[in-house]
């Protein structure tokens, strides 16, 4: 495949229809055809972190990036696209959100990114992907991730018509598939160039259900974490949070929304006497989750802490980390309680297969338990009453937090692919060691 240059950035143009993304034979610096995933076995090992890991040459110039996010509410989904856009303006290159809503734009804002209002409704509107497209020719990006997932019909032929180079689109959910309809389907064979997802279950459905788009095109790259910072230690945390310091505590950061399932932790509080539970985050379905409470004679052990962007403080004052999702990727949350230290519960939703299950040794962060509130009850009773076992699931969540999903090597992963690196290059179906899929 030729390589051009877009501002001395190495760049991989557009393939045509049914094309492969992998390069041509014969340079030992880029992937080659027959390793897995098209990855080279001399590339450089996915170490945690690595701050210098680029496909061609020790540094990349700047790109013009932007970013579309659909979403009403500001959730982990859009925490992830306002870090990602702001670790790549650390880096140089200049960046900007557009949203559907201003109460994100001006989140993204107070973070530090660049971010306006670009309307895309329904599959219908085309008169908002024209009027996309002008703001994009305005903004003139190298590049375009679209970080909603059904958007991208929309947000695809506005970077068509704006002659936008290169198309990523972000997948973050097990239940987001590109083949369930068919402007997914067409938007993903004209317009995207490489879709990224988070969880190496949602990269085999994309594929499944994308026969006609090259397997080379999609990659999973893990979603980068730091650990939150905690000024406070759990005694003084719970003080702040006005939480009893004397008893166990579970709890979520997470949005108060139908597709998180706290019903079901509600249910399993029910049958965990002594044990408080706290809930940091707002959303439509908070009035329905206190009467909840209400109807199950709660209020004196379960705790809405509202929205808090001290979140390192929530987790510290957590003995247990609950997720009770019908349908997650790699959730954000999650991963910031291993890395906090926090033992984690979940549903068996794809990412948490992924992050918690145990290693070759038996040590996982956490533990994986179906969603009925008995088993979650079961499972959380164990954790809580085994010290040595916390211990080590703390131990074990901070490794994995720290070279598994390190921030830099995200920041270094999407940084390569919206340059125009082969997808194949960073997937992170590799172990530290090579030759080896995790």
């Amino acid at each position: 495949m030729l390589k051009e240059t877009l501002g001395g950035a190495t760049w991989f143009p557009r393939p045509a229809a049914g094309a492969s993304l992998a390069p041509h034979v014969g340079s030992a610096d880029e992937p080659q055809p027959g390793s897995l995933t098209g990855i080279h076995p001399t590339s450089p090992r996915l170490e945690a972190d690595t701050p210098d890991r680029t496909l061609t040459t020790p540094s990349r110039a700047p790109l013009r990036v932007a970013a579309h996010n659909g979403a009403r509410t500001y959730g982990g989904g859009e925490k992830w696209t306002v870090l990602l856009l702001r670790g790549l303006s650390e880096r140089g290159h200049r960046v900007h959100l557009f949203c559907n809503f201003e109460e994100i734009a001006e989140r993204a804002r107070a973070e530090g990114v660049d971010a306006s209002v670009a309307v895309l409704g329904g599959h219908l509107a085309l008169w908002q992907a024209w009027a996309f497209a002008s703001r994009l020719r305005a903004f003139a990006p190298d590049a375009l991730l679209v970080s909603t997932f059904k958007k991208v019909w929309l947000a695809g032929f506005a970077a068509h018509r704006a002659g936008v180079a290169r198309v990523v689109s972000r997948i973050g959910l097990d239940s987001d598939l590109p083949g369930k309809h068919w402007t997914y389907r067409l938007a993903f064979r004209r317009w995207v160039d490489a879709a990224l997802v988070n969880a190496e279950g949602i990269r085999r459905e994309v594929v499944r259900t994308l026969p006609r788009y090259d397997p080379a095109r999609v990659a999973t790259v893990y979603d980068g974490v730091a650990a939150p910072h905690a000024s406070l230690g759990r005694r003084e945390a719970r003080a702040a949070l006005g939480l009893p310091h004397d008893v166990p505590v579970i709890g979520s950061v997470t949005r108060l929304s139908r597709q998180k399932r706290l019903d079901r932790l509600l249910g399993a509080m029910a049958l965990l006497p002594r044990i408080h539970c706290a809930l940091a985050g707002v959303g439509e379905l908070e009035d329905q989750l206190r009467s909840q409470v209400r109807t199950l004679g709660l209020e004196d052990r379960v705790h809405f802490l509202g929205y808090r962007s001290d979140v390192g403080i929530v987790l510290a004052a957590l003995d247990a980390f609950v997720l009770t999702s019908d349908r997650e990727g790699m959730a954000n949350a999650m991963l910031e309680a291993m890395a906090a230290g926090v033992p984690v519960v979940s549903t068996p939703v794809s990412g948490a297969d992924e992050a918690l299950a145990p290693d070759g040794n038996g040590q996982a962060p956490g533990v994986i338990v179906e969603g009925a509130p008995p088993a979650l009850a079961a499972a959380l009773r164990g954790v809580l009453d085994d010290a040595a076992a916390r211990s080590a699931m703390s131990e074990e969540g901070r490794r994995r937090a720290r070279e598994w999903f390190g921030y830099r090597r995200m920041v270094d992963a999407w940084e390569g692919v919206l340059g125009g690196d082969p997808p194949a290059f960073w997937d992170a179906r590799r172990d530290a060691s090579p030759g080896k899929e995790r």
